[in-house]
């Protein structure tokens, strides 16, 4: 009663794709699938993941109501209970159970401490030496504390399953747009890909605040080994990490 016609839906997503003057590869780049995911939609073989759906809705240029219905509506035709019910139940049908978890005690207890311990030894270096931090500390540390709280206390833990059908280095999340520039995100390597991430906050929060006392301590203000240091700490340690993870790790 409550299915996604699947070749009713696909002949709207190629009507609407036609009339945007989209090929099947300009609009999966848009939406950073590949352009057979696009043909599977729209010969009926598949349907797009939930989370697919208010994007591609965006780029053909009609609601996700009109989406999941396969028609266009009237901007006065309005939806009693029964027709957004009915709605919702298609919409589910577009989500798979992606095993997304909040973040567990350990991981919230482990984000705090990290960052009262960057703060602890920040203070007791400022007291006891009348250390002004300057740029090797606050942009480390600032990133750190950042990445630690994104990925310690809001990342999901396994991407949608379009990302296990395709190719795709990008991934977003509200704010957060991550783009690993030729490695593929899959749920073979998002785990370790999370760990590298997490594994980046803790050493900065913990250890890099007395690396950048010392740095800012025995170099010249102008010295170009603290530039060289700080970015090769932090751009390496972001990076160096993350990719041999996923590489490592990758699917096939």
């Amino acid at each position: 009663m409550f299915q996604i016609d699947k070749a009713q839906f696909g002949a709207f997503v190629a009507e609407l794709r036609r009339e945007r003057g989209l090929t099947q590869k300009e609009l999966a780049e848009k939406l950073y699938i590949s352009d057979k995911a696009v043909s599977k939609w729209e010969t009926g073989t598949s349907l797009p993941d939930i989370s697919l759906l208010t994007p591609l809705a965006e780029e053909l240029g009609v609601t996700a109501a009109e989406l999941l219905s396969a028609r266009r509506m009237d901007s006065g035709e309005t939806m009693d209970v029964s027709q957004a019910d009915t709605l919702l139940r298609r919409a589910l049908e577009l989500s798979p159970s992606e095993g997304l978890r909040r973040p567990g005690k350990r991981r919230v207890l482990t984000f705090i401490g990290l960052a009262a311990l960057s703060a602890a030894e920040i203070a007791a270096l400022v007291l006891l030496t009348e250390w002004r931090p300057g740029f090797c500390l606050l942009v480390p540390e600032s990133i750190g504390l950042m990445i630690g709280a994104y990925f310690f206390l809001a990342v999901k833990t396994r991407l949608p399953g379009y990302y296990d059908e395709n190719k795709i280095d990008v991934y977003t999340d509200g704010f957060l747009r991550l783009h690993m520039s030729g490695l593929a995100m899959n749920n073979a390597n998002w785990s370790y890909i999370l760990r590298a991430f997490r594994g980046f906050a803790a050493a900065t929060l913990a250890l890099w605040p007395p690396a950048a006392w010392c740095l800012e301590r025995f170099t010249s203000p102008d010295s170009k080994l603290r530039l060289f240091a700080t970015l090769a700490f932090t751009l390496g340690g972001l990076f160096i990490p993350t990719y041999a993870a996923g590489i490592k790790h990758r699917k096939g």
